[in-house]
């Protein structure tokens, strides 16, 4: 037998080989992904009790903005109860087996704050950024799916898709501190028509602030750790239930408040969808008298 033909032969056996398999590294696998608009648990309560205008008082600071956009700003996945992922935002998840690129179903019917269906393109446009920092590019394969693509595994997959927010997606609107409720959230109504956040430091750390809690002012309230044991002991005796959370927070939440419960690991990601006030004799005092 010829050499020549022989080289040839086993030349062109290995480069099929290879190429095999970089295909087979650049296929798309299913990555598992739990249903999370289950975790939208709708509100249920009375006749009226949706309407109320919930006052809140909580310190100003990351934790707060982080708070604020966990309300009104949906990411695609987030971690699921039970462990592996949830899918918000998106219905389908994929990835190459050398994690080099992704591809994301968008779920359809998301009906946007502006009354817009979120689709591909929308997606797209508010995740640019973050994947152009890893030095990828994101692109519509079609009118509701995206895909990525990056030079190198990106670092914290599919982690990261689990903390980039399309704006505008949640089931409230953000003006500043303030929280209005997104009337065409498609898993349902939330069960409070808006809410106002007071971050006044000099109030936190006085006697109006726990006086404002005996009188039943605030729906609940995040405690800074100053106020004077005697001021503190009419809080206590308050129709407020004190809560630990795991970062060291403190919590006095109103028995009023229904189905309201701070995340404990982290408070920022505590989801308001579900909660509503059960009493309506609560006056809404929106400078805090």
């Amino acid at each position: 037998m010829r050499k020549g033909p022989a080289i040839g032969s086993a030349l062109l056996l290995a480069a099929l080989a290879v190429a095999g398999f970089l295909l087979y590294r650049e296929g798309l696998v299913p990555v598992p992904l739990a249903d999370g608009r289950s975790s939208f648990v709708p509100a249920s309560p009375e006749y009226g009790e949706d309407e109320a205008q919930v006052q809140a008082l909580m310190p100003a600071g990351p934790g707060l903005e982080a708070f604020l956009a966990h309300q009104s700003d949906l990411t695609l996945i987030e971690p699921a109860p039970g462990g592996g992922w949830a899918g918000v935002l998106a219905a389908g998840l994929q990835a190459s087996r050398h994690g080099r690129r992704w591809r994301v179903q968008i779920g359809p019917g998301w009906r946007m704050q502006d009354g817009a269906l979120l689709d591909a393109a929308k997606a797209g446009a508010a995740l640019a950024g973050e994947v152009t920092r890893l030095g990828g590019e994101i692109r519509p394969v079609d009118a509701m799916t995206l895909d990525l693509r990056f030079k190198a595994r990106p670092e914290g997959f599919p982690d990261r898709l689990a903390q980039w927010r399309v704006p505008g997606t949640g089931p409230f609107r953000r003006e500043g501190h303030t929280l209005t409720r997104h009337e065409g959230f498609i898993p349902g109504r939330a069960g409070f028509a808006r809410l106002e956040v007071v971050t006044d430091a000099a109030l936190m750390e006085s006697r109006a602030w726990a006086e404002g809690l005996a009188a039943g002012r605030w729906a609940w309230a995040v405690f800074p750790g100053h106020i004077a044991p005697e001021d503190m002991a009419k809080v206590r005796l308050a129709p407020y239930d004190e809560l630990r959370m795991k970062d060291g927070s403190v919590w006095f939440l109103s028995r009023r408040m229904r189905r309201l419960r701070p995340a404990a690991d982290d408070w920022t990601h505590t989801r308001l969808f579900g909660a509503w006030r059960g009493a309506m004799d609560l006056p809404y005092d929106p400078l805090g008298m």
